[in-house]
């Protein structure tokens, strides 16, 4: 039995005025994204210096079937908490999910997942965006259908990475990575 928020997170065109540039290019922006799911919620973060993004962390949070529904949402909270207090993120972009129809208690889990994770963010006055998987592809690919793989790959080129062990760390670096280019668009990805 694992134990919540013990050691259960596995590593691996603009509005914008000059001044609010000359501003984020003087200091750090860190973005968090989360990746949510029940049995592996992803999380990844990026450093935004000078409007360049760099990795800072990334894994999964992993829960374990065994354990009651209740355990695992504390755990996902008690893990995204110490994530919060450890990176101190100035956004937390997540992955706006939705539900297929044919798996409604997937959906009913996944819904559970979200608001502990809405929770959580709130209860540390950190400021939100929701993405969809279609605008991470488009954002990081540059088509809307891109496969896990391609998304990765791009990632690890974006970052200057040579590799991220998991697709729920990856899928957590996309979100990070569409969230700071829809902040700050730029044209030579």
């Amino acid at each position: 039995m694992s134990h919540p928020g013990k050691n259960n997170i596995h590593k691996s065109g603009s509005n914008r005025t000059a001044a609010d540039v000359a501003a984020t290019q003087s200091r750090e922006f860190r973005i968090l994204g989360i990746d949510p799911g029940i049995a592996s919620t992803g999380f990844g973060a990026i450093r935004c210096n000078k409007l360049i993004p760099s990795l800072l962390k990334c894994g999964y949070i992993k829960t374990s079937p065994r354990d009651h529904i209740s355990n695992r949402l504390f755990q996902i909270h008690s893990d995204i908490n110490h994530l919060i207090h450890t990176l101190h993120p100035d956004l937390i972009a997540i992955e706006n999910v939705f539900s297929l129809v044919r798996y409604p208690k997937a959906g009913i889990l996944l819904g559970g997942v979200l608001g502990i994770i809405y929770l959580t963010v709130f209860q540390n006055n950190i400021s939100t965006t929701e993405i969809s998987p279609k605008e991470v592809k488009n954002s990081l690919v540059g088509y809307g259908g891109a496969n896990k793989h391609q998304v990765q790959e791009a990632i690890k080129k974006l970052l200057n990475i040579t590799d991220v062990k998991s697709f729920h760390a990856s899928d957590a670096l996309a979100i990070a990575l569409t969230a700071f280019y829809r902040k700050y668009p730029r044209r030579d990805r």
